[in-house]
């Protein structure tokens, strides 16, 4: 079987793009080849998320603490084309520029990642205070202007608009001074929405409005913001046509000293930094002084449900999500610290709720989501080696109620992985461990082995008897055993 049309599609507009790139435009590539296992101790067919065995692909081994500051797995081939253009005004103290930014995978082709336009009034010219005013306009999507500073806590982004119709433009006027900035941002979106208490439905314009501010004092970080998104209307007697809409604040307080310990790309290219990808792809760098940042973050949500309890009554359903990251370079020496901890309601705003669209019911309870995980790394920059080890332990988000029997409880790891016990059973905290071994064999050429292991005493698999009639649970092995290889080039 030949290369799909629409890899073939991407692949030929890519090269016809990048033959006609300026000397401002830039395109990074991450190629990437892996072989892995997610479980080598389960066969097909035995285990709920199903591991078809050694093979090479894009869906390896990753724990609850991986990838806390992006959307990527680290296994995707993917890349970013950048098209961009510098204007000079007519205008003293003007400026603008321009970016096409768009992803770039094999299977699913271009994606907006945050194309803007952009127009600034700088007051600090022939100075280095670096003074100014930038209206930003995204004319495709507007993910990147969310709330939150943590990528797997923020909240806002264009997945808050379920039932939206296509992309999610907005645009944000932002005041830049040496020492912190403020801004505030819109976006919108085409929701079909029932009309009053009726069947009929049209599209209407929904809105997200966000703002912040925040400061870097000499190493002390002050960032806060807030927002408030429409979201359509309920569906569901009673309340059918009365409008659902989501409102929060974000929070972070810190400090740091020293060399930079890595950063999130995702936050950072909200920026509109067109070459921020350049530089989170090189090669991390160290000095003898002891560098460190510590990060306290906090976001409050609240949203009307429907009342399960009251017909045609709403009431309120609040969400949070707390987490403190901290980071030490010393020498050739890394330490990572996260804490996590999420309510179930967080976890599923977006749903929203349990039972999409209604709040939580009185008789049931539900417990957060805590983890907690520490890594090691050491870098020798003769053969150009970092191994390093990482430890977690999660106590999952649970939602459980009263049924005939005794409690049912419903271990809820994320929107769509959810595992339902078996009677009277309770959850178990989840242990992970992995253990990796990176050889940077040239400037963008790397090779990286990890070896994973958990100990998960919550998977269940339902299965039916021989005849098909009667539906019991099996408790799957608890231990998981997974390894990754991957070779990875960056262009």
């Amino acid at each position: 079987m030949g290369p799909k049309p629409g890899f073939l599609l991407t692949a030929s507009l890519t090269l016809l793009l990048c033959s006609s790139a300026a000397a401002g435009d830039f395109m990074d590539m991450r190629l990437t080849w892996s072989l892995s296992d997610a479980n080598l101790l389960a066969s097909p067919g035995e285990t709920a998320d199903n591991t078809p065995g050694p093979h090479i692909g894009s869906d390896g081994s990753l724990g609850f603490f991986d990838n806390y500051e992006t959307k990527y797995t680290g296994f995707e081939t993917l890349g970013h084309l950048v098209l961009y253009k510098e204007f000079n005004s007519f205008f003293d103290y003007f400026s603008g520029d321009s970016a096409l930014f768009l992803g770039i995978q094999p299977n699913s082709g271009f994606a907006d990642e945050g194309s803007y336009i952009r127009v600034r009034y700088d007051w600090s010219k022939g100075t280095a205070e670096g003074k100014n005013l930038e209206l930003t306009l995204f004319p495709l999507e507007a993910d990147r202007l969310r709330l939150g500073y943590s990528y797997r806590i923020s909240w806002g982004g264009s997945d808050i608009f379920q039932q939206n119709y296509g992309l999610v433009p907005g645009a944000k006027l932002q005041l830049n001074l040496p020492w912190g900035y403020a801004y505030a941002g819109f976006k919108t979106t085409i929701i079909s929405e029932y009309i009053d208490d009726t069947e009929q439905t049209e599209q209407v314009a929904n809105y997200g409005a966000l703002a912040g501010l925040g400061g870097d004092w000499q190493g002390f970080v002050l960032e806060m913001g807030g927002g408030y998104f429409t979201r359509g209307t309920f569906a569901h007697e009673g309340v059918r046509g009365r409008k659902l809409y989501t409102m929060g604040l974000s929070y972070q307080v810190g400090y740091h000293e020293g060399l930079d310990i890595g950063r999130s790309v995702d936050f950072e290219l909200y920026r509109n930094d067109p070459y921020m990808e350049q530089r989170f792809f090189a090669p991390e760098t160290y000095d003898e002084a002891v560098s460190f940042r510590i990060m306290h973050e906090g976001n409050f949500l609240r949203q009307p449900l429907e009342d399960p309890e009251q017909l045609g009554e709403l009431k309120m359903q609040m969400a949070w999500a707390f987490d403190i990251n901290a980071a030490i370079k010393w020498g050739y020496w890394r330490l990572h610290l996260d804490a996590v901890a999420r309510s179930l309601s967080y976890i599923l705003h977006e749903v929203p709720s349990f039972t999409p669209y209604q709040a939580f019911d009185s008789d049931a309870a539900s417990r957060p989501e805590l983890w907690a995980a520490i890594g090691l790394d050491h870098h020798f920059p003769g053969p150009r080696l970092t191994p390093g080890i990482k430890f977690g332990i999660m106590r999952p988000a649970t939602y459980w109620t009263d049924v005939f029997g005794g409690p049912r409880r419903v271990v809820v790891m994320n929107q769509m992985h959810r595992s339902i016990l078996p009677l009277q059973a309770e959850e178990h905290p989840i242990y992970t461990a992995k253990a990796s071994l990176r050889w940077d064999f040239a400037e963008a050429l790397a090779f990286v082995a990890e070896l994973y292991y958990s100990y998960d005493d919550n998977q269940i698999r339902y299965t039916q008897d021989f005849y098909g009639l009667n539906l019991y649970s099996v408790w799957a092995d608890p231990h998981v055993l997974g390894f990754n290889l991957l070779a990875q080039a960056r262009y």
